[in-house]
């Protein structure tokens, strides 16, 4: 449960920000490379939004380069993504009435119908994207910067300030391609 809410924020803070105009771009439309490896804006809109495509942009590219730091670092994050896709189980049924159960329909749903998928197809895919982007940060923020420890507030910034460094030492490998 500790790793699970360690990646949560994690994954918080990477994608934390506010909302943005609906994009204009097709999904097969390049929204950025980062070290060659390209995010599309069907991807972006997989994972949010619309309204939030843009804003979402810089927590993915900051996911993407710590992914490939984890992986050259042989970091294996396999058996905790199995954990935690089993621990938050399928799509809620209709019949579960719970402020959790609600909350992720209210997000997989418009998710789902914009992209054509049946929510439980869209809610699973999203789920193992989302799970494994965040037992990769938090993996390797663990790794960079070790356990963290009674201040999580300061363990937070530390780890923004880190990724925030890794941003800036590939900067010459970060190309975004769409403006709102």
């Amino acid at each position: 449960m500790y790793k699970i809410f360690c990646s949560i924020i994690v994954i918080y803070l990477i994608f934390l920000t506010g909302c943005s105009d609906s994009p204009k771009y097709n999904d097969e439309d390049v929204a950025a490379i980062v070290k060659g490896e390209e995010i599309t804006i069907g991807e972006l809109r997989f994972l949010y939004p619309d309204e939030e495509i843009f804003n979402m942009l810089d927590g993915t590219i900051k996911a993407k380069l710590v992914i490939e730091e984890a992986k050259k670092m042989n970091i294996d994050v396999s058996k905790e993504v199995n954990d935690t896709i089993k621990a938050l189980g399928d799509y809620p049924p209709d019949h579960i009435d719970t402020e959790a159960a609600n909350s992720i329909r209210k997000f997989v749903e418009p998710q789902a119908e914009k992209l054509g998928l049946a929510p439980e197809a869209y809610y699973k895919k999203y789920i193992e994207i989302t799970t494994e982007t965040g037992a990769y940060v938090n993996a390797y923020i663990q790794k960079v910067l070790g356990e963290p420890r009674d201040d999580y507030e300061k363990y937070d910034e530390q780890a923004n300030k880190y990724l925030n460094e890794l941003v800036e030492e590939n900067k010459d490998e970060i190309k975004i391609l769409i403006s709102n």
